[in-house]
């Protein structure tokens, strides 16, 4: 399975350039429940205790995601108004946030994005497909994403290689904790998210990446 893009733990890896043009269609406000699937051959002791499922909230351009991860809970605060990504960790010493801005993030490789005639119905939504070509170096990676337009194109994905899509991603690959998963929604519910869910709880002290992983120790990803 070829990694396309990380959301969770490895999305402050991700590159950056030109941010892509909104869709005229009226931004979808909710939340979207994903099934993670694990590779069946996969052999890493870790995934039985990685999560199964994960909720993003989403709101105009901002959406939030949190998972329990083996080192504690971890949460993803996108914000494409300014352009801003802040990660909140739960760890045993304390509570932490790391926030980047749009200067951190610099595209080392431009995708070729080639939609497909390929059409699927996720969650009730009727999908389009694309498929992602990367290539870094003598390196190219392949993988298809289903979208659906009809959701609007809310500006989540401005740090990413599919920050020219327009629609609301529903199946995707990603990486978690190193590990290549698939991403499949099974429900889409639209409803009012409070802007409150996107803002840094009290408590959290900022920090950075490199500290992070000290604080862990051997877990280091």
């Amino acid at each position: 399975m070829k990694r396309i893009f990380t959301i969770a733990v490895l999305l402050f890896c991700l590159p950056m350039a030109t941010i892509f043009a909104q869709g005229t269609a009226k931004n979808f406000t909710g939340t979207i429940t994903y099934r993670i699937t694990y590779p069946a051959a996969a052999s890493n002791p870790m995934i039985a205790s990685l999560p199964t499922t994960l909720e993003m909230q989403i709101a105009g351009n901002k959406a939030r995601t949190e998972m329990m991860l083996p080192f504690g809970k971890n949460v993803i605060i996108i914000n494409g108004d300014d352009f801003t990504i802040t990660r909140l960790v739960d760890l045993e010493s304390g509570k932490y946030f790391v926030k980047k801005t749009k200067e951190d993030f610099t595209m080392a490789t431009t995708p070729m994005i080639i939609p497909l005639k390929e059409t699927k119905n996720i969650a009730g939504q009727n999908c389009k497909t694309s498929e992602i070509n990367i290539v870094n170096g003598n390196n190219q990676t392949k993988s298809k994403i289903y979208y659906s337009q009809e959701l609007g194109s809310n500006n989540i994905y401005f740090n990413t290689e599919v920050r020219s899509i327009t629609g609301i991603m529903l199946e995707f690959e990603y990486n978690l904790m190193g590990i290549p998963v698939q991403l499949s929604a099974i429900s889409v519910n639209p409803g009012r998210v409070s802007n409150k869910t996107f803002e840094i709880p009290s408590g959290y002290t900022e920090t950075t990446d490199a500290k992070l992983r000290e604080m862990r120790g051997p877990m280091k990803k």
